[in-house]
């Protein structure tokens, strides 16, 4: 079992990081990863300290995982459950009361090591919510460039804040 630690390698086999920001949901439950090349002080602590909320926006096959960091911007990660290697899928928990743990990690690109780490729980109505979305895309057929296109669309049409202002919910981190 690989220990994620700060100043450690997150992932000494990846030799080439995407930079941005990425959601996912698999067996291991929820992750939110951020490559940024040299990350900044105030990138750091607002990862690891800072506020946070989180937001919902769906448009037709695509979940977009809205959130935000203490004093960073809002950010987006699209996310589909057909994206995820089927031997790491899972279906996800859909009921009243459960608060799902996302796990965060901030890793510097340059060098692949983590630079911060967080675990936070969404809120019970928000990890309804995403859950939900999470099973109604597992009902519907996959094509790889719908849901490619979706993202285009999306993308050419609306900015991250725009989708803020769209999100079905919104919650802070922790709640």
């Amino acid at each position: 079992m690989h220990v994620l630690a700060i100043g450690e390698p997150y992932d000494r086999s990846i030799q080439k990081w995407p930079e941005g920001c990425h959601y996912n949901f698999d067996a291991s439950g929820h992750w939110l990863h951020y490559l940024f090349i040299h990350p900044s002080k105030i990138e750091i602590s607002s990862i690891q300290q800072g506020a946070v909320r989180f937001g919902l926006y769906v448009h037709g096959p695509v979940i977009f995982l809205l959130h935000q960091f203490g004093d960073l911007f809002w950010n987006d990660a699209p996310y589909s459950w057909w994206r995820v290697p089927a031997e790491h899928r899972r279906l996800p928990e859909v009921s009243g009361g459960v608060h799902a743990l996302v796990k965060t990690v901030l890793v510097d690109t340059s060098s692949g090591l983590v630079a911060a780490l967080r675990v936070l729980t969404f809120s019970a109505e928000f990890t309804r919510r995403l859950h939900e979305a999470i099973l109604l895309q597992t009902q519907s057929p996959w094509d790889p460039a719908q849901h490619d296109q979706v993202i285009r669309e999306v993308y050419s049409r609306f900015s991250t804040e725009d989708l803020v202002h769209r999100a079905e919910i919104l919650c802070k981190g922790g709640d």
